[in-house]
């Protein structure tokens, strides 16, 4: 890992990882040899204090290395990992639909990231989610309509800039008609070219006024062939949306995603990226890989190519050297707009972030009495993008005095009593059997006859999710459904609150309007 090994034309394409919260000597040798960019995960950066300290020694021993962060605010967080983020989702900010407050949102996360003296973050969020059964993007996008995500997304990027962030729209062309999560499998995207560039293309003609557009892992046939982030239709595409005048960076989405490790594979990636026309290669997560064998991987790859006369020299030069000036200046964006303390920007957006969530949560047939309940999470499918997250609902009316706890649909309460809900969507009906009609329901800490709520996001795609939702509300009808999907992902049920997300706000604002103390 010599300083001398590292080609810096090649480093000059490279956004990179690293693990844990203290800066390693090796990425301080990489970030002496030019490495353009450092990404941030959730486990380098559990909350705020930690994201100021590890970015402040990032620019300590690189001062012109851009540190980014994919930070959304709302299920996306990754400055406020361990709490949850305390701002509300872009849906449930599209849902309110008040342009100035996507603005002052946007600032606020601004003014928390720029506090971590971080130069970049990967937001907004331009897909427009027009399929319930998205797994991926769902509240990420600030709606299904492209006028109102395109109205709210430069809202929210101009908060950003005002405070002095990067920021980088994704995911082109569009992530949101699929219901394939291109962290697991590579989506594709069956829409004829107009109906595609009228619904999900349309947003776009923003992209002039942000600094970088990220390329996605999907396949749109009617462009091309292969995936968004590795071919040559992508950037003429991009160009052809706005006319020529975006002059930002491309970035790729993490090229550790399945959608393309599967084929053609990270080194293979990394070149095709750059034969299609990225500019920086965001290289992603390293918490399940060897973060020094991720950037090796793709800096060889590149040089080989190089070597092989598959890219030229000259390309790769003129390339990075673009990239690096266009990063200075956001460098000099985000040290040249003060920024305000980091106990401040926080006070500050917990505050906006609960006036804005509980605005747009709404339920109907839903009132929960203080005293004991019960919450079952019966969303089963993994949120890769948000990372694990424990659900917030129990700690949010526990705030308010309610006795809550969590119960595990295979039928025990977090205090280990039995609560009758079937470990499986069979529903035994012999007399007396746990969960059957017969059965006292709720034997255990939680008291007979508790309150039920009933946490979903994709019951109607996801049939482990929805069997079991069937299966609740067959035993117990009065149960409260919350559901933190998009709402034509929602249950057809009576009681029904729309989150529209699952973080700490969004759940304070749920447990706010159970009890009354919201409408």
């Amino acid at each position: 890992m010599a300083r001398t090994s590292w080609d810096p034309d090649v480093l000059g394409v490279m956004m990179a990882p690293f693990t844990g919260t203290e800066l390693p000597d090796w990425v301080g040798e990489v970030l002496d040899a030019g490495l353009a960019s450092l990404i941030l995960f959730g486990h380098n950066t559990p909350d705020p204090q930690t994201t100021a300290r590890l970015a402040r020694a990032i620019h300590a021993r690189a001062e012109h290395c851009v540190v980014a962060i994919d930070e959304e605010g709302g299920d996306v967080t990754r400055v406020q990992a361990a709490t949850g983020s305390s701002l509300p989702t872009a849906w449930a900010l599209g849902e309110v639909d008040d342009i100035e407050l996507t603005r002052h949102v946007g600032s606020a996360l601004g003014d928390v990231l720029a506090a971590c003296d971080v130069d970049l973050d990967l937001a907004p969020v331009l897909d427009v989610s027009t399929d319930p059964a998205n797994p991926v993007i769902g509240t990420r996008a600030f709606g299904d309509d492209p006028d109102r995500v395109a109205a709210h997304a430069r809202a929210f990027a101009t908060g950003l800039i005002e405070a002095g962030l990067g920021t980088c729209a994704k995911h082109f062309p569009g992530h949101g008609a699929t219901a394939t999560d291109s962290h697991t499998a590579l989506p594709r995207i069956d829409l004829d070219a107009r109906r595609f560039e009228r619904e999900h293309l349309a947003p776009w003609r923003i992209a002039p006024w942000l600094d970088c557009v990220m390329t996605a892992h999907v396949l749109v046939p009617a462009f091309g062939e292969g995936p968004a982030s590795l071919a040559p239709w992508s950037r003429p595409l991009l160009d052809r949306a706005v006319g020529g005048s975006f002059h930002g960076l491309v970035i790729t989405d993490a090229l550790d995603m399945a959608a393309v490790t599967a084929a053609p594979g990270d080194g293979a990636a990394a070149v095709r990226a750059i034969e299609a026309g990225a500019d920086l290669l965001c290289l992603g997560t390293s918490l399940r890989r060897d973060d020094q064998q991720m950037l090796r991987e793709a800096h060889d790859a590149l040089s080989a190519a190089v070597a092989e006369g598959r890219l030229t020299r000259e390309t790769l030069r003129d390339r990075a050297g673009c990239t690096r000036e266009r990063l200075r200046s956001l460098r000099t964006r985000r040290r040249f707009v003060p920024a305000p303390p980091l106990e401040e920007a926080l006070r500050h957006a917990e505050q906006l972030g609960a006036e804005a969530a509980a605005r747009a949560v709404h339920g109907r047939h839903a009132h929960l009495d203080p005293g004991p309940a019960v919450v079952l999470d019966l969303r089963r499918r993994a949120q890769h993008a948000s990372g694990a997250r424990g659900q917030q609902l129990v700690t949010a009316l526990q705030e308010r005095g309610v006795q809550a706890e969590e119960a595990d649909p295979s039928g025990q309460s977090e205090q280990g009593g039995p609560l009758g809900i079937p470990a499986a969507p069979d529903i035994p009906d012999a007399p007396g059997a746990p969960g059957s009609p017969h059965s006292p329901l709720f034997p255990g800490s939680a008291g007979a006859g508790a309150p039920l709520l009933a946490l979903t996001r994709l019951p109607r795609s996801d049939e482990d999710e929805g069997r079991r939702l069937a299966a609740l509300l067959a035993r117990r009808p009065d149960t409260i459904v919350v559901h933190t999907g998009v709402p034509d992902a929602a249950p057809d049920h009576r009681h029904l609150v729309l989150a529209h997300g699952a973080g700490r706000t969004m759940m304070r604002a749920v447990a706010a309007l159970l009890l009354g103390s919201a409408r």
